[in-house]
């Protein structure tokens, strides 16, 4: 475990402070009194190397730092601007006033280990900020879940609820916040990819599932981190989602009929359990998220909408590899 640090030579908490609640043209406030503008992206995959994009292009005088398992998209966060490290090239005895988790549970021995070590490098001023699923909500009627109603999943259900309360809890309980992300997406990955190249999918077409864009679910993030609204937050949960529910067969259809993808035949075999109260979704509203954050809202209002007008976005436009 990295111990505790000061802050870096010839910079003050208290100038910090003040380039952090002024912010200049182009960027953005962080709320509170951090005492650096450091960011570490624990997992800087998929989601979270564009959330450290978002935030040094926010936060004027930041920095963003990717911890890696590997080095393998060492070349990739460097053309983002983000300096790659791993746990051996960390600077020693550093700590981040802000530290985003957006690492995913597979692969992982010990989850909750690895969130309290992530947890040990933030000097708990700034933020923190856990990406976690909505899958930990229990609604599954095809009824509405919302900041204010998200009943948890009973410990015990499963095993990857069970990561996700475990990692949850501790992040809570050290003053750090939860973001509950809904099924995330971008043109050629999420559900509707898998779906289109199974064909035949033995799930119900009519269950509801809730979208958000990548680069969404990284501003909301960032959003969270600054502060945005009614923040600094602590021992928060937010919930991710652009607010426009969907069935499985629509999912594929807007793929179709906006022309970002060629149609092929998708066929939905399942049916829905017996009894009519499971296994039918959930409609997950924001609204409260969004308030808190100071009228947040997603840049790409919904997937049918993104997929209308071509699925262009940073992914598949930027030039770099992601896989």
């Amino acid at each position: 475990m990295i111990s505790p640090g000061s802050l870096d030579s010839g910079v003050t908490r208290g100038s910090v402070a003040a380039a952090a609640t002024s912010a200049g043209a182009g960027g953005r406030a962080v709320a509170g009194s951090p005492a650096n503008l450091d960011l570490l992206v624990v997992g800087p995959g998929v989601l979270g190397s564009v959330l450290a994009r978002d935030w040094l292009a926010s936060v004027p005088g930041s920095t963003a730092t990717g911890l890696t398992n590997t080095d393998r998209s060492h070349e990739r966060l460097r053309a983002m601007g983000v300096t790659p490290a791993t746990r051996a090239t960390l600077p020693p005895n550093k700590k981040y006033s802000f530290v985003a988790f957006a690492a995913p549970p597979s692969g992982s021995e010990d989850y909750v280990a690895d969130i309290k070590a992530a947890l040990a490098l933030w000097d708990g001023t700034g933020s923190f900020v856990f990406t976690s699923s909505m899958s930990v909500c229990a609604v599954d009627d095809g009824g509405a879940a919302t900041d204010e109603h998200c009943p948890l999943v009973p410990m015990g259900t499963g095993p990857s609820t069970d990561k996700l309360r475990g990692a949850e809890e501790a992040v809570l309980s050290a003053g750090g916040n939860v973001l509950r992300l809904v099924g995330l997406y971008h043109k050629f990955r999420g559900a509707h990819t898998f779906f289109i190249k199974q064909g035949t999918v033995a799930r119900p077409g009519g269950y509801v599932v809730n979208l958000l864009h990548y680069e969404d679910a990284a501003a909301l993030a960032a959003a969270i981190l600054r502060g945005d609204g009614s923040g600094p937050f602590r021992s928060r949960a937010f919930l991710g989602t652009d607010g426009h529910p969907v069935t499985f067969a629509d999912m594929v259809e807007y793929c179709f009929t906006g022309g970002a993808f060629e149609r092929v035949p998708v066929s939905f075999t399942g049916d829905f359990p017996e009894g009519g109260k499971t296994g039918r979704g959930k409609r997950v509203d924001n609204s409260g998220t969004r308030k808190a954050l100071g009228g947040w809202k997603p840049k790409y209002e919904s997937f049918q909408s993104f997929m209308a007008a071509g699925g262009a976005d940073y992914y598949n436009t930027s030039g770099l590899k992601w896989n």
